[in-house]
């Protein structure tokens, strides 16, 4: 007789199956295999047949009949058993007692902790063969048959999740035995039933890394890093950030590892010897092997953050760390890499992404667009007499390549290029990113520069030349982000909901200033609020209660009333609550809802003006001088 429960439950006695009759004797039996040989108490089994409905009076009854029921079934059946089932009276309720290989869940257990001992022996080729084996058993969700039918039992979801862990067990053999590509679409698939599970995202990051799918790999790690954010208010494990660093920098550890040859066959007496097959073919390589006596240009960052006499700071270890990892963010964030760091000097490198965009501007662009992110951070978004002195050079020149390497391998420093980064720092006054002739050639058309004067003159970044044309930057509206910090501090100290409302025409930085806001909150929760599928007040309200909550809404005007209610609902909480809700709309908001967000206590609104360039702004000053 076989118990199957990994699947529509089935019992089967000589690969024949057996009728169990109706509903509730089905889920009497799911519900005693799920804890067979361990004594199940009556009250768990009639709140498992009826749920959290009130049982009816005969329940008992019931339940005592499946029970006679399923004892004479099984004894019809037990012919031919060595041990055969058994369902006996305990003194708080029932047990099945079974031989576990009768039942396929024991199985499932059972090979899968012999797949796991192998993969933590280093055999994965065995250790894959067992877990495919394992995931075999299974002939689709966990007794299916009664889960449509309405019972949800903790033991099911145990089940499940155990299913789940063997899964990402077997992914992992067979990525350490070179199969990334035979895995790649079941991964895909899990990671977008699961896309919480680090692991599994992990494993998806590694194949499609390890197929030459860079770019989709590091946009799973971003789709990951928002649901947790959205979800839990949690940052990704230290395991899937390190492994997001080594994909923007090429580890070597993570390359794709040598497929194990295959065992030889014992030949076979014939009338002519069989041909000896050639070895196996190299993968192929998407970048070819760098030839000897190559070079590559590359853009080097030096970067220093000094603490003078007239700093505040009580504790300038704790500082330098914090601003340690800032660089390393803006860094990474840019495709570069930090190549190493001594006390309040980092240096950092940036080369073309591929050997199509070798000899291009765009690594020396992403340098210079790095440091003045950095720049922002470290020197304009905290209290003056808090921040560092800051000065950053960014010299561009060629560098060796070793020979037999692949294209995007980590590259040795060069003399002569981090000489000519630390003259140039020399030089350097506070706040200051100071260029060389040919990063400033290669960049000039998207950046721009001030010839300085001094014991030396130098090219110092400014900023980025803008369009005309362009939609203003977030960064721009220095003013704006005032007043949001300054909402948000509030909100902290009196923890009390506020709503501000960013009023403005179409394209002029609605958008964009709540990006930067997003990006510059700290010591703070934030969550996107979907227009489609919005959270609901109380999902937000129990994220707040755990610590300060900033909840983004952009284009408000094309959200639902139902939206709008709940956002109305957010601000209007019995209990304090450190809240703030940020919205963007169109002014035709209010034509649909003039009344909307009129809370003076609890509401705000800020309606963007267009900005003016420094040309613009120059010009006016004359028109109105010249006017009186």
């Amino acid at each position: 007789m076989q118990f199957l429960v990994l699947g529509p439950l089935r019992l089967l006695d000589d690969e024949k199956p057996v009728a169990l009759g109706g509903d509730r004797r089905r889920a009497t039996l799911g519900l005693l295999l799920l804890n067979a040989n361990r004594e199940v108490a009556t009250s768990k089994l009639l709140e498992g047949l009826w749920g959290t409905e009130e049982a009816p009076a005969t329940a008992r009854k019931i339940l005592q009949n499946a029970i006679r029921g399923l004892r004479v079934t099984l004894a019809e059946h037990a012919h031919g058993d060595g041990r055969p089932p058994a369902l006996v009276t305990c003194t708080h309720g029932y047990q099945l007692q079974v031989d576990p290989e009768q039942v396929d869940m024991f199985r499932f257990h059972r090979l899968a902790q012999a797949g796991r001992a192998e993969l933590a022996a280093g055999r994965p080729a065995a250790a894959a063969a067992t877990l495919r084996e394992v995931l075999a058993l299974w002939r689709g969700q966990a007794l299916a048959d009664l889960v449509e039918a309405g019972h949800s039992w903790t033991e099911l979801t145990a089940l499940q999740k155990a299913r789940l862990d063997v899964m990402e067990d077997y992914y992992e053999a067979e990525l350490a035995n070179g199969r990334h590509q035979a895995v790649l679409g079941e991964l895909e698939a899990m990671v977008e039933a699961e896309p919480l599970r680090e692991r599994a995202c992990q494993q998806l990051m590694l194949a499609l890394y390890r197929s030459g799918r860079q770019a989709d790999a590091l946009a799973a790690y971003r789709r990951v890093r928002v649901r947790l954010a959205e979800e839990l208010g949690l940052e990704p494990g230290r395991e899937l950030r390190l492994l997001q660093h080594a994909i923007l920098v090429h580890d070597p550890s993570i390359a794709a590892p040598a497929r194990p040859a295959r065992p030889a066959v014992a030949s076979v007496p014939a009338q002519e010897p069989r041909p000896r097959p050639g070895p196996a073919p190299r993968p192929v390589q998407w970048t070819p092997a760098t030839p000897a006596g190559a070079r590559s240009r590359v853009s080097a960052v030096l970067i220093r953050a000094d603490f003078g006499a007239r700093s505040r700071v009580a504790d300038v270890g704790e500082v330098l760390e914090r601003t340690a990892t800032t660089v390393r963010e803006e860094v990474e964030r840019r495709g570069g890499v930090v190549a190493g760091s001594t006390g309040s000097v980092t240096l950092a490198l940036f080369r073309a992404a591929s050997p199509q965009q070798e000899g291009t501007d765009e690594a020396a662009e992403r340098a210079v667009r790095a440091s003045m992110s950095l720049r922002r951070r470290i020197c304009f978004d905290v209290p003056e007499g808090e921040r560092p002195e800051l000065r950053v050079a960014v010299s561009t020149g060629e560098t060796p390549v070793r020979p037999r390497t692949r294209f995007l391998e980590p590259l040795p420093v060069d003399g002569a290029l981090l000489v000519d980064c630390e003259t140039l720092l020399r030089f350097a006054r506070d706040t200051e990113i100071v260029v060389g002739d040919r990063t400033r050639l290669l960049t000039g058309a998207v950046i721009r520069y001030a010839r300085a004067g001094g014991a030396r003159a130098r090219w110092t970044a400014q900023g980025c030349v803008r369009d005309a044309f362009a939609p203003s930057e977030a960064f721009d509206r220095g003013p704006e982000l005032g007043v949001l910090n300054s909402l948000l501090e509030r909100v902290r100290r009196r923890a009390r909901p506020h709503l501000v409302l960013v009023l403005g025409a179409p394209g002029i930085g609605k958008s964009p200033l709540l990006a930067e806001f997003e990006r510059r909150v700290e010591d703070a929760a934030t969550l996107r609020l979907d227009l489609t599928r919005p959270a609901t007040a109380q999902t937000v309200t129990q994220l707040a209660r755990q610590g300060p909550l900033v909840v983004f809404a952009d284009d408000l005007h094309l959200a639902g009333n139902a939206v709008l209610d709940t956002v109305e609902e957010l601000l209007d909480q019995p209990e304090p609550m450190p809240l703030l809700v940020v919205a963007a709309a169109r002014p035709e908001l209010f034509r649909r809802r003039p009344g909307w967000g009129a809370d003076g206590r609890h509401a705000s609104r800020m309606t963007l003006e267009p900005l003016l360039d420094a040309a613009h702004e120059r010009a006016m000053r004359g028109l109105c001088h010249a006017a009186g």
